[in-house]
């Protein structure tokens, strides 16, 4: 079994490092910053999958807008978890010839192209003479006047043209407010013939309460850097520096009064989008599809977004998943994201109403009101599937499915037919490489056909695991979906896809009861008086325990081993 596993790992490896070297690598290309002054310089980094000869960027296509400053390429291969990712980069240092919307054309590396990039170089910033220090601060917001949870970018940047050690710099804090760091960069800028380096530091601020909000001054301390005068000197500890940013003063306003919505969400752009687990249009009877509707915000935190409430006016029952949110912060802000999901199992064949789903939002762009909406609309429910007895029952639970799925699975046609003709070559190669070691190693003290058989085994132990679990937590839903996965190992050699199916190969009365109980106590109205917590679960796991032990029981009789499975 060991060697086995080995010889799985030690395939998929070589596997994946051909098909780094062969595939098509697609070039991604990015920017360290999308707004920078005249006499910034700019990292342009492009990226492309897989290592070996690459010819580099061709970087002529820069020359009417940018100074080339230098050129650096890197490789990397790395394996981790078991998945192996290597990528060549080229790290390319810029520096504007203009202000205004310079654009980073598209470039060609081997054989594709990188997409097109746009940066905002702005004038410089004019420093007084007084300013003009080997070490100096400044910064800067993007607004001075806000509404209440609106979202405020502060930006530091700390100026020096000498060494320093020891850099320290202290963090913006608030009682009332929320603060969340967007990242920091580092780069250069000539300042009357004087270059310096420049750290900026960017933050997002978010104002709990109205009335005034003070950015404090941040105080930056470091030490200059003294030079050893020997090789045998000790090193010196130099003068201490202290520099201080300047206060700023935001006025925070209440949410205006024309804004009724549920919600106050002041954002730069808010969207709602729908997706399915499967095809909405071939919804059946008691089958179960999963519809997610996910809020993205641009300007807000995930946690500032609302929960939304999925459900539908017709003969169908809607079981609700636990929202979860995120947030994403890059240079621009933060981008909030929250998903609302619900599973949805039609009761009666005809028309299935979704009604329309609206978010109102106020845009700090435009000042004024906007609504996010998902149109309503009707659904078809055709009849269920008829099992073998010419029954019409309801199909099996499975909230497996992705909700990122917008529709049915459909095959990418811009994918070349060669690379499937290719893993069919890599698939059949490793057939024929695997059935030749089988029958060396056939004849060995330890079968390969034993250890192979031991997985099944194990498979129906981490099922029933599962199940236990779900029957002591009274969960009917998951309770169904994981009787059905233990099943399918229980009897391996039976299509069983649904509770009928168990009810059909069980043969045991008591549990044939306990199946069409979870069957009517989940297809159950609003109107009865189960409810999905007041199932007892425990009743149910004693039954199946029962059913494990007397499958072992059998075997026992047959075989003296010593019992696989102890509860």
């Amino acid at each position: 079994m060991v060697r086995l596993q080995f010889f799985h790992q030690l395939f998929f490896m070589v596997l994946l490092a051909l098909i780094s070297t062969v595939l098509p690598a697609s070039p991604i290309a990015s920017i360290d910053r999308s707004v920078i002054a005249l006499d910034d310089t700019l990292t342009l980094t492009i990226r492309i999958n897989g290592t070996g000869v690459v010819n580099g960027p061709d970087l002529t296509a820069l020359e009417p807008q940018f100074h080339v400053l230098s050129n650096r390429q890197s490789s990397q291969h790395t394996i981790r978890n078991g998945r192996s990712e290597s990528w060549t980069e080229w790290a390319i240092n810029l520096m504007p010839k203009r202000k205004g919307q310079l654009t980073i054309p598209a470039m060609m590396i081997n054989g594709e192209r990188t997409q097109l990039i746009t940066i905002n170089v702005q004038p410089n910033v004019p420093v007084s003479a007084s300013n003009i220090q080997p070490l100096f601060l400044e910064s800067e917001v993007d607004k001075d006047s806000v509404y209440v949870q609106q979202q405020i970018i502060y930006t530091l940047r700390i100026f020096q043209s000498m060494q320093l050690e020891n850099m320290n710099i202290t963090e913006p804090e608030f009682d009332l407010a929320r603060v969340e760091k967007l990242g920091q960069n580092t780069f250069q800028r000539r300042i009357q013939n004087t270059p310096y380096r420049v750290y900026e530091l960017r933050y997002a601020i978010f104002p709990q309460q109205s009335g005034r909000l003070t950015i404090p001054e941040l105080v930056f301390t470091a030490n200059e850097t003294v030079s050893r005068r020997s090789a045998f000197s000790l090193p010196g500890q130099g003068r201490p520096l202290r520099k201080m940013s300047r206060q700023h003063q935001i006025t925070v306003k209440n949410p205006p009064s024309k804004f009724n919505g549920d919600t106050w969400l002041p954002a730069k752009s808010l969207k709602l989008q729908e997706n399915w687990s499967a095809d909405p249009d071939q919804l059946r009877v008691g089958g179960s599809i999963t519809r997610s509707i996910s809020i993205q915000a641009e300007g807000l935190l995930g946690t500032q977004l609302p929960p939304l409430t999925i459900f539908v006016n017709g003969d169908a029952k809607t079981y609700p998943d636990q929202g979860s949110n995120e947030t994403e912060l890059s240079e621009q802000g933060a981008n909030g994201k929250r998903i609302d999901s619900a599973a949805i199992i039609p009761t009666r064949e005809g028309d299935l109403q979704l009604p329309e789903i609206k978010l109102q939002w106020w845009d700090t762009d435009s000042n004024r009101i906007q609504q996010a909406v998902i149109p309503a609309r009707t659904l078809k429910v055709q009849a269920a599937l008829s099992n073998q007895s010419g029954n019409s029952t309801p199909l099996a639970i499975d909230h497996s499915g992705s909700p990122s799925a917008s529709g049915p699975a459909t095959e990418d046609s811009s994918t070349p037919a060669y690379w499937q003709w290719l893993a069919l070559l890599f698939a059949a190669g490793w057939i024929i490489t695997a059935l030749i070691w089988w029958r060396k190693t056939d004849n060995k003290n330890t079968p390969l056909s034993t250890a192979i058989s031991n997985e099944p085994e194990l498979s129906e132990k981490k099922t029933f695991k599962a199940l236990s679990q779900h029957c002591r937590d009274n969960d009917a839903i998951e309770m169904r979906h994981a009787l059905i996965n233990w099943a399918q190992y229980f009897w391996p050699n039976q299509p069983i896809h649904s509770l009928q199916d168990i009810r059909k190969y069980c043969g045991d009365s008591t549990v044939n009861n306990a199946l069409l109980q979870l069957d009517s106590f989940l297809y159950a109205s609003d109107s009865d008086s189960v409810t999905r917590n007041n199932y007892n679960g425990e009743s149910l796991l004693t039954l199946v325990k029962a059913l494990r032990s007397n499958r072992q029981s059998s075997a026992g009789e047959k075989k003296p081993l010593k019992p696989l499975y102890q509860q």
